[in-house]
């Protein structure tokens, strides 16, 4: 695995697994739903300001083209794969009482 492809890979066996209890939380009636709701709604804000940044800044502040060029579409790859490979392990093995 190439350098720096390790944080990616990481977060998205993390967050995989995790968005799977709030999922199952909000479809069986255990949990109030609020928690899936601001995932979702963070990862909308990060994403707008990624690419509001991007499209605003990116040229003219060197610190913020570094950080954009790291989370790119190979980025984004790498962490949603991890994250359906980690949701798809845990729903596999994942066992409720007989």
């Amino acid at each position: 695995m190439r350098q720096g492809a390790l944080m990616p890979v990481a977060m998205g066996a993390v967050m995989g697994p995790m968005m799977l209890w709030m999922l199952h939380g909000v479809l069986t009636g255990d949990g109030d739903g609020h928690a899936a709701v601001v995932f979702a709604a963070l990862h909308a804000v990060a994403l707008t300001v990624l690419i509001a940044g991007g499209l605003l800044l990116g040229r003219r502040v060197p610190g913020l083209r570094r950080v954009l060029a790291r989370h790119g579409p190979r980025h984004l790859g790498l962490m949603l794969g991890s994250a359906a490979v980690a949701a798809a392990l845990v729903h596999l093995v994942h066992g409720g009482p007989a």
